[in-house]
């Protein structure tokens, strides 16, 4: 289990639409919450379903960063930070091992990054399913580590990746549509905000 900072703005609901649980169970996960629509910036809050073996708060964006060997790509030298250690970071590398053999430059895909979409799109569950957003009701579940649909999975992974539950597959996919489409992955909205002392923000 995880923990969450209310910041100003916050309700119960969008807390528990960014981390991907429902009002109800965050408020079984808070017992001091009598009333859903009562929340105090400032206040610490029991994220259920958070990953604590690779959510640290010793990290600026809320991940373990010590540790590791700096990642180097194939199209460049330059190193562009740790992994975070233990399972998620293990997964992180092998993904970017791939994308690098693959032709995309270790500039667009800071393994620190990648770690805080993670973190925040999935809370490192490779099997985390959301059943409730738009794109689950026209029948796309967001499905794995970095939340991808099914149609953007297809359109992104690379050969021989092609299961969306699987933790490196998905990593794969979802860093291919993230530097696609916004030009690396420190560049997705949600890790932009983060670094302006925002709350993070779906990609």
């Amino acid at each position: 289990m995880g923990s969450y900072s209310i910041k100003a703005g916050d309700t119960l609901n969008k807390i528990a639409q960014r981390h991907h649980t429902s009002v109800g169970e965050l408020m079984k996960a808070n017992s001091q919450i009598k009333d859903s629509n009562l929340i105090f910036a400032g206040d610490k809050l029991n994220i259920p379903g958070s990953k604590d073996e690779f959510v640290k708060a010793s990290g600026p964006k809320g991940v373990n960063l010590d540790g590791g060997s700096p990642t180097k790509g194939a199209q460049s030298s330059a190193p562009v930070g740790n992994a975070p250690k233990g399972q998620v970071g293990d997964w992180i590398k092998e993904a970017m091992q791939k994308l690098s053999a693959a032709g995309v430059p270790a500039d667009k895909m800071n393994p620190q990054d990648i770690a805080t979409i993670i973190q925040h799109e999935s809370s490192g569950d490779p099997n985390v399913q959301n059943n409730w957003d738009y794109n689950a009701q026209a029948g796309h579940p967001s499905i794995g580590l970095m939340q991808t649909i099914q149609p953007t999975f297809d359109a992104n992974k690379l050969p021989g990746h092609d299961d969306i539950r699987n933790p490196v597959d998905n990593i794969i996919a979802g860093v291919r549509y993230a530097v696609e489409r916004y030009g690396s992955v420190s560049e997705v909205p949600g890790v932009k905000a983060l670094r302006q002392g925002q709350a993070y923000v779906g990609y």
